[in-house]
């Protein structure tokens, strides 16, 4: 490998804000892979990045080497189980079938079992529904959401089936590991999207009814279906109909695959596959899972026998679902990027929303690198690493990525609570279905489903090894609205809530947590074309990676991406951000959007934000003229010791 060309990379990696300042092989910008379900190597950003560049250079060669080794993975598998059918080996596979990134900490004691004979509470596992003021959860969940994960391996040409009752909830769809495919890795929540289908595409079996479809009756008790997930070797996009923008398609079938492949941010290594059962707002009284039994999980073979293949998940789902603890942050004001003009970032992948953000404050005006590199870097690193981008092959170029939910488009938007302070947002609230109070019948919406999460990140690179950790949540039926359907939400701690913030006088309020420096984020679902409110919902369509995304050359921030309504129109939330005071000046009485200030900050905070900022930008500067100094007398050594 190029020592020169690697070298370069990562120099370039921390000039532009794209790597930790801290240290290369210790900190990134990217999600900590520790927590995912799965083992990965441990490798230097140096060594992922050879990797990448190696697999780039050998193209289609890397390609058929990563089918070939999980072929041969499978057909190991499929004679063991044959075997096993026959009586011949026992239930337990023998040490070194399975690669190490399969049989690993995380996932190990594999082992064959009568699908009959194991329960779906033994197959699955789940990361509940939960109340933030209770406990606190990472990874960025909905605390409306019931999430079920399936963990497995199968042999190629096998058949994931699954079978279960609808539950009685606002929201499902099933999500599956893409078909094996080494040009589109993911690596934790790093990569394209799952293959999805959603509630409404589930034929139901005969004389059952499907309870999410438009006019359908949501109290039906005989809600039974069945689903038949392929897994296969190939593009995901060629291989499934549904993969198209809207990722609707008729069937209950669809194809996947019995493995992950990390790629070359995971060492090339081979992983189990995964399934996601999503469970959004259960009814009322049938929390958590929506009123129904855990769905059952068969494995077939080509010549039709059954099977199922166990393992000790117990670390994974240790890792995956424990409550993290409490990170308290006293009062600040937000900083100057995230100010009074500053909108929303769109998100077209949780690793690219990342290196966004950070390059974002990195850069001009707000630091002082160049925005046009940083944002050339950004794309080159999030196409050799994944094969994403706006203008990369399907499915590398869709809005989705890997772990989020095909059906909901995210914005994102950083901002810090000052003492004495408030954060208002408004904006139009979509219509959506009424469905918690167990209402009998299915309507439609401009929505699904619509939320607005406020969470804690890592505290900045390198500060915590927990991120994304909601500390309050609002979904469309708990947030007030006038007969407009216009609402006002106010954030603020508890003893600093202002008196006329209250239900009475049109306000939602809710306690923003112990943390000021949290970040928003907002779940728009639609469903086309029942749940859908073209040209307004901030999908793919409306909002496309080529100018959404702000590591585009062509990006347009009046889409989203400033404080005022774009192309949402009225239904864009807006931030305000004043005293407690400033806000109880406007009356015990009800409040009106137009009665808001936009955004007021003393001009004595004012100056100490930007002293601050200048502090930071001369300690960067230093660091910069340090760090590639020592990054090139490294290099020399090593070519000199060659």
């Amino acid at each position: 490998m190029n020592k020169h060309l690697t070298l370069s990379f990562l120099g370039l990696l921390l000039l532009t804000g794209c790597a930790s300042q801290r240290s290369i092989e210790d900190e990134t910008v990217f999600p900590d892979t520790r927590w995912a379900y799965q083992d990965l190597p441990e490798l230097t950003n140096e060594q992922r990045i050879e990797l990448a560049l190696e697999a780039k250079k050998e193209g289609d060669v890397y390609y058929e080497r990563a089918v070939k080794e999980a072929e041969e993975l499978s057909k190991e598998l499929e004679e063991y189980i044959y075997e096993w059918l026959d009586g011949k080996v026992g239930t337990e596979f023998p040490e070194g079938l399975l690669s190490p990134y399969v049989d690993s900490a995380k996932t190990h004691s594999w082992k064959l079992v009568n699908p009959d004979e194991i329960t779906p509470e033994e197959q699955w596992y789940a990361m509940v529904m939960y109340d933030p003021q209770e406990e606190l959860h990472q990874h960025s969940p909905d605390p409306h959401a019931t999430y079920l994960k399936l963990i497995f391996i199968a042999p190629f040409g096998s058949k994931l089936l699954i079978e279960g009752d609808f539950p009685y909830c606002r929201f499902m769809d099933y999500q599956i590991l893409q078909p094996f495919d080494p040009r589109h890795p993911v690596t934790g929540n790093m990569g394209v999207c799952e293959v999805p289908i959603v509630d409404v595409d589930i034929e139901p079996d005969p004389g059952h009814v499907n309870p999410f479809r438009a006019g359908a009756d949501r109290t039906a008790e005989t809600r039974h279906y069945h689903l038949t997930f392929e897994l296969q070797i190939g593009n995901a996009v060629e291989l499934n109909d549904v993969m198209a923008p809207g990722y609707r398609a008729p069937g209950n079938t669809r194809a996947g695959s019995p493995f992950g492949f990390a790629g070359p941010w995971g060492g090339n290594v081979l992983v189990p596959s995964v399934l996601w059962l999503r469970i959004y707002a259960p009814d009322n009284g049938k929390e958590p899972f929506g009123g129904v039994e855990w769905p059952k999980a068969t494995l077939q073979l080509p010549t039709g026998e059954k099977y199922w293949i166990t393992c000790d998940k117990s670390k994974a789902v240790q890792d995956q679902t424990a409550p993290v603890p409490n990170r308290p942050v006293p009062p600040y004001e937000p900083y100057s990027f995230q100010g009074p003009t500053l909108g929303w970032f769109k998100m077209f992948g949780i690793d690219l929303a990342m290196m966004e953000a950070n390059a974002y404050m990195n850069a001009e005006p707000w630091g002082p690198n160049d925005f046009s590199a940083a944002k050339k870097e950004i794309r080159d690193f999030y196409e050799l690493l994944w094969n994403r981008g706006a203008d990369a092959d399907p499915p590398g170029n869709f809005e989705c990525s890997a772990t989020c939910c095909n059906y909901i488009s995210y914005l994102l938007r950083p901002i810090a609570l000052g003492k004495n302070k408030v954060i208002v947002i408004t904006g139009r609230l979509p219509k959506f279905p009424k469905t918690r109070n167990s209402e009998p019948v299915m309507t439609k919406g401009e929505v699904r489903y619509f939320s607005l999460t406020h969470q804690q990140g890592s505290g900045g690179l390198g500060k915590s090894i927990y991120t994304g950790v909601p500390h309050g949540s609002l979904m469309d039926d708990e947030i007030t609205v006038n007969e407009d359907n216009e609402y006002i939400i106010v954030y603020s701690r508890e003893n600093e809530r202002p008196k006329n913030a209250v239900e009475e006088n049109g306000i939602t309020w809710q306690e923003w947590g112990p943390s000021s420096r949290q970040g928003f984020v907002v779940r728009w679902m639609s469903v086309i074309p029942d749940w859908h409110l073209p040209g307004v919902a901030p999908d793919e369509t409306t909002i496309p990676w080529s100018t959404g995304a702000w590591s585009q050359d062509e990006y347009d921030k009046a889409l989203v991406g400033v404080n005022y309504p774009g192309v949402m129109g009225p239904h864009h939330p807006v931030i305000h951000y004043m005293t407690t005071e400033e806000f109880e000046a406007l009356g015990d009485n009800v409040i009106n959007l137009e009665d808001i200030p936009e955004w007021t900050t003393s001009e004595n905070l004012q100056k100490r934000s930007l002293l601050l900022l200048l502090l930071l930008l001369i300690f960067k500067q230093l660091f910069l003229i340090i760090v590639p100094y020592f990054l090139l007398k490294s290099s020399s050594r090593i070519l000199l010791a060659e």
